[in-house]
């Protein structure tokens, strides 16, 4: 005769664990992010003139809400080719069309560029961000070349990669307690 309560015990763990291995385990799952590297614009040249008071016609890159922009900016002469300076600012639309109204406008980022500079900055919305470029402390055309992409964090949901062995521990664990509760013997109760 087997002893009952290791026996149940380990049936119960056993199926327990062939239910967490089998069905349960691609219900349970856990979130995961990821980032994801978007590539908008690869050394894009633009000359940039003394029109306009030294403000020539800005850039616009169409750019997803709370994503972290990067990119690097190189500025030279344009008749020398030597490395020189200007002025980026960076406007979302309401604030770029508030700056060429003349109005109070904020800019996202702001930045003197003196030969080659990186940068970075937080979206606060979607749409066009708009890239001003200031030329107005030279007398020179300048030639600027920009690089531009930026960051997503994605999230999934994925099965949780845990749960299986969680399901053989409990395989294994009502195994044993079921070979236990098979070779063990019921104690014999004298009357």
């Amino acid at each position: 005769m087997v002893s009952l309560k290791p026996t149940i015990t380990g049936i119960v763990l056993v199926i327990a664990g062939i239910l967490l291995l089998t069905v349960a385990s691609p219900y349970i799952t856990t979130e995961v992010q990821s980032v994801q590297y978007h590539d908008i614009a690869t050394s894009a040249r633009i000359r940039v003139g003394i029109v306009y008071g030294g403000v020539d016609k800005p850039l616009s890159y169409s750019l997803p809400a709370g994503v972290t922009a990067t990119g690097s900016l190189g500025v030279v002469n344009s008749i020398n080719n030597q490395p020189s300076d200007i002025q980026m600012a960076v406007y979302d639309a309401d604030n770029y069309q508030k700056w060429g109204a003349g109005q109070q406008s904020t800019f996202t980022f702001l930045n003197d560029v003196r030969d080659r500079s990186n940068f970075t900055f937080t979206t606060s919305n979607s749409g066009p961000y708009y890239f001003v470029f200031d030329n107005s402390a030279s007398q020179y055309e300048k030639n600027v070349t920009i690089s531009l992409g930026y960051n997503q964090i994605s999230t999934s949901q994925v099965p949780d990669p845990r749960v299986p062995y969680l399901g053989w521990g409990l395989l294994a664990t009502g195994l044993v307690v079921l070979a236990i509760g098979v070779i063990m013997k019921a104690p014999i109760t004298w009357a």
